[in-house]
Parts: structure tokens; sequence; C-alpha cells
């Protein structure tokens, strides 16, 4: 009936109307629309459900305002145990009147304004924050945050799409908290690529307060800052193109932070007129600057308080 080409839009739309739990205003439902139930699904205004899509609704399934959802999406809110024994019923009795088999149904969420790619396959129990981007072929298996590109199978978030941090010079009253991100930076991130004993002995750097206060009067320092006030990141440029540092929060990596950060040194570093911006990079930081068009010019040990760890001279021409 629904996909009767005799059918108008105005006239389509009655029949989810009816046959749904809620389709908000100017909101639309493609061809080829396959449901288990329908009156368990809810859908905001201004949404878009392409053509081919599976909606599988044994539990509630909510999608927001302004969503796009792109030709053969599946949304499944049923689930069984992994464990065979516990999957399938031992000694079923065929007029017991129950299922053979174990299952359960976990309600879906998509919030406003997401987009989901063709041929998404979205499992039961997950919620998809608001503003956020499913790659095309994705498989999601877990909740997804607010803001975040996610892909892949399973979907993994790629990319924060909301930066939105405020920028300042630092001063001597910052220290304090420079300090703590420094130390839980080294000690949390840059553990992937050295020793436990290198890191610990790196982190014991930052604990001399007056080294802070030198590399402060030596290089111009910013920090970026979140919507709380909290430092998210903080790097520095000095008159000889010289970046001296650049260090993120362990819990905001991978949301935009040091390219912003990088920005707004590069910037620094062509109002002091160089043509040249040069930096001591380690291991974990050398991918994200060589994304940023920094060339490695040489390996090398630098003593960091009693060890001596590989980092490497790179640099970038900036005019």
């Amino acid at each position: 009936m629904l996909d009767n080409i005799t059918l108008s839009e105005e006239e389509r739309t009655a029949l989810f109307v009816r046959m749904l739990g809620k389709v908000g205003q100017h909101s639309s439902i493609g061809r080829n629309f396959t449901c288990q139930c329908g009156k368990h699904i809810f859908i905001g205004e201004k949404t878009i459900i392409n053509d081919n899509c599976t909606l599988m609704d044994e539990n509630y399934i909510y999608i927001g305002s302004k969503v796009l959802i792109a030709p053969h999406v599946q949304f499944y809110t049923a689930t069984h145990p992994v464990c065979f024994e516990e999957r399938f019923v031992e000694d079923w009795n065929e007029n017991s009147g129950e299922l053979f088999f174990r299952t359960k149904a976990l309600p879906i969420t998509v919030e406003d304004e997401v987009w989901i790619g063709g041929g998404s396959i979205v499992l039961a129990g997950v919620t998809i924050g608001r503003g956020s981007v499913i790659g095309a072929g994705s498989v999601v298996t877990k909740s997804i945050p607010a803001h975040w590109v996610a892909v892949g199978n399973p979907c993994k978030v790629i990319k924060w799409l909301k930066p939105n941090y405020n920028i300042r010079p630092l001063e001597e009253k910052d220290i304090l908290e420079m300090q703590h991100l420094f130390r839980s930076t080294v000690l949390n991130v840059n553990l992937r690529d050295y020793t436990k004993e290198e890191v610990v002995d790196w982190a014991s750097c930052g604990d001399d307060v007056s080294h802070w206060k030198d590399l402060l009067s030596q290089n111009y320092y910013i920090g970026a800052f979140d919507e709380q006030g909290k430092m998210a990141g903080f790097s520095s440029m000095n008159k000889e193109g010289y970046l001296h540092s650049m260090f993120v929060h362990k819990d905001m990596q991978g949301r935009g932070v040091a390219t912003l950060l990088l920005s707004e040194v590069e910037k620094m570093g062509k109002a002091y007129g160089v043509d040249e911006i040069t930096s001591e990079v380690s291991l974990t930081a050398k991918p994200f600057f060589e994304q940023k068009g920094y060339k490695v010019v040489k390996s090398q040990k630098c003593r960091a308080n009693q060890l001596e760890l590989t980092n490497f001279v790179m640099c970038k021409q900036i005019l």
C-alpha cells in the first residue's frame, strides 16, 4: 500500500502518521520502508528517511528533528545472548507458548541534526548524539557522543565537529594548571611511544615552578580553554620562530585543540617576521606535525631530566 505509485506524498504521509508512533511536520519516508511494529517509531520534524530503510522496532526508536538517514540504513532493536547455550532454550516445549530462543529488545535513539550515511547499521541500545555524522557503511555497536564524525565496523569516533575554545595569553598565574596538564599528558598520552621510565623522567621536568617562569619569560605562550574555563592545551612561539611547546589535555585529544593552537602560533611567527618555524617534536606528535606540513630535519636524542629521549627537529616554511 505504502509503495503504491498512485499515492501522493500527502497520502503516504497520512498513512505513516496513522501507522507510526509519531511523524513530525515536514518529515518524509522513502520507498520500500520496512518496520516491525510501527507504533514504536517516533520521528521529529524536518527529518528525511531515504529509500530502502529498515527499522525493526521491537523496542522504541526515537529519531529527532533535522535528521538525515540515507538509503539502505537498518535499525535493529532486538539482540540475543552471544553464548549458544544461553541463546537457545534447552528442552523447549513447543506447546509452552514460548519461543525456542531468547531475545530482548533495547531502544535506539538518534538525536537532532544527525546524518547517517548509506548502508549503515545501528544496533540495539545505541544513542547517536546530537549533530554527529555516521559514515556510510558503518556498524554502530555502541553509543556515539554529540558532535562527532564516526565511521567503521565497529563504528568509532574520528573527529570532533564542534571545537569552541577561548584562546588567551598565559601568565604566571596559569603555571599550576600548565604543570598539571603537562604531567598528565606526558604520563598518559606519550606513554604510547615511550617507556614508563622515560615518561616519568620527562614529566619530572615540569615539577620546578621556576622552570615554567623561565619558559614564560623567553616564549610567548597561549592556552586554549573550553566553555567551562578549563585549559584544553597550550603552545608557544618566540621571536626566532621556535615552537617550544605543544601539549593537549589527555581527555581532549582529537578535538581540534592542537590544530587551533598551531594555527595561532603560526600566525604569531608570521607577525614576528620569521620565514620558518622550527620545533623539537616527540614521537607521539610527529604524525600530527607531518600532517600540518612540517618536515623532519633530523632525529636526535634529547635529555629530559636524567634520561635521553628520541625526538625530531622539524621545520615548516611559512612565508
